[in-house]
Order: C-alpha cells, then sequence, then structure tokens
C-alpha cells in the first residue's frame, strides 16, 4: 500500500501501477511491489517494526501466500521490462492481461492473457483449448509464458483456427 498521495499519483500516473483507492492511496499487487523494489522505485517496510525490507525478505514472505510467486514474478518482470502494462487475469482464468504498450487500463482494453508455466510442465490438449477458447470469447491473444531453470521467459501464442 501506497500511503503518500504524491508517490501514489506517480506511480499510477507514470506506470499504471496499483489500483487507487479514496483518500489518494494506492494499492499495490504483491509482484508490483517486488518489481518496485527491484528496481529501485520503491521502498517496502514491515509494518510492525518500520524496518525496510529487502527483496528477498519480501518473496519470502509473499511465496508463503503463492507458491507460484517466482514462476509468476519471472515473466511480469520481463514483460515489465518490455513496456507492457501487466494486471492480473483471474477473472479471465489466466496469470495476467497485459495491455499493449502505451495502452492504459481504463483507456483501452488488455490485449493478452498470459499464463505462466514453469519448462517441463504438460499440459492437455483439453486445458490448452479451453484457454484458447476463453481468450478468444472475451477478444484476446492467449500467450505461455514458458520460465526455463535459469528465469529466462519464452512466449507461445495459440489461437483458435476455424476451418
Amino acid at each position: 500500500m501506497v500511503f503518500e498521495e504524491a508517490q501514489a499519483n506517480q506511480l499510477y500516473q507514470k506506470g499504471a501501477f496499483g489500483k487507487p483507492l479514496s483518500g489518494g492511496k494506492l494499492q499495490l499487487s504483491p509482484l508490483e511491489v517486488l518489481y518496485l523494489v527491484e528496481n529501485g522505485k520503491a521502498e517496502a517496510v514491515d509494518g510492525k517494526s518500520g524496518k525496510p525490507l529487502g527483496w528477498e525478505e519480501l518473496c519470502r514472505r509473499f511465496s508463503k501466500l503463492d507458491p507460484e510467486l517466482v514462476l509468476k514474478y519471472a515473466v511480469y518482470s520481463d514483460l515489465r521490462s518490455r513496456g507492457y502494462v501487466v494486471k492480473t487475469g483471474l477473472k479471465f482464468g489466466a496469470h495476467f492481461r497485459v495491455y499493449d504498450r502505451g495502452e492504459r487500463p481504463g483507456e483501452a482494453h488488455s490485449k493478452y492473457l498470459v499464463h505462466a508455466i514453469k519448462e517441463g510442465i504438460r499440459l492437455s490438449p483439453p486445458e490448452l483449448a479451453r484457454a484458447v477458447r476463453l481468450a478468444h470469447s472475451v477478444r484476446k491473444t492467449m500467450l505461455f509464458a514458458v520460465v526455463d531453470d535459469e528465469g529466462d521467459v519464452t512466449y507461445y501464442s495459440l489461437r483458435r483456427e476455424k476451418p
């Protein structure tokens, strides 16, 4: 949570980070916090002690809530570093919804649904078909982001073809 209105405004206006709340506050997702801390754009502090929290400690704490956090973060960070705005894709059945470069939530529709997968994991044809059909039904492109052991991400696009 960003409590300073000026900083909250800057993060939201410049990078479309977080969700604006009343009183000038900004609610950030764990992935957004990790990205901002890693890139020196924000500092996280422990709510009880007031002591700064580093990236490693944040990652450890957040991973307790989401065992796939490190996998998702590899994809989130890669997309953000390429200039895309990345938001949760939960209501679309994917890890992320991604806005094209230069576009923002509220001003444009997301272009992609992205699902992060660890290299070597197999998806069944029905799982693939379900994801692609859902993406197609909401006019988005389905991307599977495969993360290897080094944290490198490769994207695969699947689309529905009509005979």
